[in-house]
């Protein structure tokens, strides 16, 4: 049975995260790609043209955030579970994302477009977080605070638990996502909260 055409871009673009893991963008090859794709090279020129095109579709790929307004367009005002919401989320993207976030990390400053889409998620959910916890405050549910600066450590919270769960598995610690999200979301809000 013959491939579709998206199947075989999907085996392409997964193929080559897989190598870029491994190699970086300039130790992986079209040849490497195609022989791990199980393609002939030929194929990939077709799809991509050449390797940046393959870059591109990942880029694009990965800045696509599916549900991240309608998490927060579906928050109740009630601060702990709406942020243990945003919180699985985000940990829901990273999971399913999380490949082109560790290969941009490591090839961080290499490639431009790459810097340009990988904080175009943080800095959304930035600007999102920092509207809700400014109405939480105008309901007069939360303490005033910098709410650009309690946006970022509930990010680097987030993206600190995705990191070392994929980086380390269970050799740091054996908090597992559920408990990660109940715990320490939930004592953040906590903060939020105190002395008002």
């Amino acid at each position: 049975m013959e491939q579709s055409a998206q199947e075989t871009r999907d085996k392409i673009l997964t193929a080559a995260i897989s190598l870029m893991k491994v190699n970086g963008y300039k130790g992986m090859t079209t040849r490497s790609i195609a022989k791990a794709a199980g393609v002939n090279e030929s194929t990939i020129f077709r799809h991509f043209v050449n390797k940046q095109g393959i870059l591109d579709a990942l880029v694009d790929r990965y800045s696509y955030v599916p549900g991240i307004h309608q998490v927060f367009d579906s928050l109740t005002g009630e601060l702990s579970s709406d942020l243990i919401r945003v919180a699985e989320a985000y940990q829901e993207f990273m999971k399913h994302n999380g490949e082109m976030v560790l290969i941009g990390l490591r090839e961080t400053g290499q490639f431009p477009e790459l810097d340009e889409k990988t904080a175009a998620i943080p800095i959304q959910l930035k600007k999102l977080l920092v509207d809700y916890l400014t109405r939480m405050h105008e309901k007069g549910v939360i303490r005033r605070t910098d709410f650009e600066a309690s946006a970022m450590t509930f990010i680097w919270m987030n993206l600190g638990y995705f990191i070392s769960a994929s980086l380390y598995g269970q050799k740091i610690t054996l908090v597992k996502t559920e408990d990660f999200l109940q715990c320490g979301v939930r004592t953040f809000a906590q903060g939020l909260l105190e002395g008002h």
